[in-house]
């Protein structure tokens, strides 16, 4: 999780746009999530430049798992305030996690010239600087961290580590010890200095070390066992080599078989976009059912699913899908907007109603939602609020013919 503090961010709102994203802190007090990920959001439809919502909006997907939406917002709090310390730390941290070292530079470049007193910024830019090539810069932001932090878990083991890949393993095995002494429940602190004691070959100490990292944790990397069976060899211990090959070469295989599913899932998803156009909404339904084995998690083709069973109308269907993409992003305007058109086509107008006006609180400046709220108001024999939804909706787009029909009919 990315720790964002609130009420940082608290001091940062600007009052005309204070009510939702008080709100929004509120929500977040009584352990709400998705309440104050809404309210999060409309606070910034109501002011795009308010940097603390795109911050509490990133913090709270990070404590969801979604790192795409989570940076999503960091880089939008960085367009407002390019030098914004807590956002640079935390998109470079999500840069780093995904293995994006090249867009990780900069931002860390820009944390350590406006914080240098951090460590963990030196460690981090340390670690892109190691990735690229660059050794004696890597080397240098290794020793500033632990200049400032000399137990700093991440900058002894990166120091190490890359004075062990250079042959120096006088410099590295003290630094190394030291980080398993640092972080003693950290696996890659263990598998780190288990492979470097192979690379002397020390195995039984390697041994034990890469024992200590698949125990915990490390028993889903593959090079973990690779070492593993190294130090098993060296030590002539056939059968315990031969089982950490095997397992070497399972997980390698799962991994290639993880990447292949998810070559596969855009293959079908590009096929069913084609089938869209060519108004083949069975078949495509199929490819994106065949896509969803592979990200089940993937809320943009929960939503595709849940259009594509709208428009076959079987609403049931459709309303599961577009509710299961809610649950993983809530504040998505759109997906709120098609639950409300599906409850509207199902007959039931409170749940439409309700879910329209989520619609219409996280997307002001979008004229369908106000059209369609005003029309399920109007089934509802609410005509005031249907007509000043109408109203926005002709407001916002005074050129769609439709909704100044809507709001004349109403009117009469």
């Amino acid at each position: 999780m990315i720790e964002l503090p609130l009420i940082f961010a608290l001091l940062q709102e600007k009052p005309d746009c204070g009510r939702a994203f008080r709100a929004g802190l509120d929500a977040y007090g009584r352990k709400d999530l998705t309440q104050a990920l809404i309210e999060f959001r409309a606070a910034v439809a109501c002011d795009p430049k308010l940097a603390a919502a795109h911050l509490a909006i990133a913090d709270l997907y990070a404590e969801r798992g979604n790192d795409a939406e989570a940076l999503a917002a960091l880089l939008r709090a960085l367009e407002i305030e390019p030098k914004n310390r807590l956002a640079l730390g935390a998109a470079s941290t999500l840069y780093l996690k995904n293995g994006l070292h090249n867009k990780a530079l900069p931002l860390l470049e820009t944390l350590v010239g406006i914080a240098p007193r951090t460590a963990a910024a030196h460690a981090d830019l340390a670690a892109v600087y190691a990735a690229s090539g660059n050794r004696d810069g890597a080397e240098k932001q290794f020793q500033m961290a632990l200049e400032l932090e000399p137990n700093h878990f991440p900058a002894l083991a990166g120091l190490g580590n890359l004075l062990a890949r250079s042959g120096d393993q006088e410099r590295a095995l003290p630094l190394l010890r030291k980080a398993v002494a640092a972080e003693p429940k950290a696996y890659a602190g263990h598998f780190l200095l288990g492979s470097a004691l192979n690379r002397l070959n020390q195995f039984a100490e390697a041994r034990t070390e890469l024992e200590a990292a698949v125990a915990l944790g490390g028993n889903r990397e593959a090079q973990v066992y690779y070492q593993l069976a190294r130090a098993c060899g060296g030590l002539g211990k056939a059968e315990e080599r031969r089982a950490a090959l095997a397992k070497f070469s399972e997980l390698t295989k799962e991994e290639k078989a993880s990447e292949e599913a998810q070559r596969q899932a855009n293959a079908r998803i590009d096929e069913a976009r084609a089938l869209v156009q060519e108004n083949k909404l069975e078949a495509a339904v199929e490819r994106l059912e065949l896509a969803r084995e592979a990200r089940p998690g993937d809320a943009t083709l929960l939503f595709r699913l849940a259009g594509l069973h709208f428009d076959l109308q079987r609403f049931d269907t459709a309303r599961e899908y577009a509710q299961a993409a809610i649950s993983i992003s809530p504040s998505t305007w759109l997906y709120h907007y098609l639950l409300g058109l599906t409850e509207r086509s199902a007959n039931h107008l409170a749940d439409a109603k309700a879910s329209l006006e989520t619609a219409a609180k996280l997307a002001p400046t979008e004229a369908p939602v106000f059209n369609a709220l005003g029309e399920v108001l109007l089934e509802q024999g609410q005509k005031a609020r249907a007509i000043e939804n109408f109203a926005q909706a002709v407001k916002l787009a005074p050129s769609n013919p439709t909704y100044r029909q809507n709001l004349e009919f109403a009117k009469r």
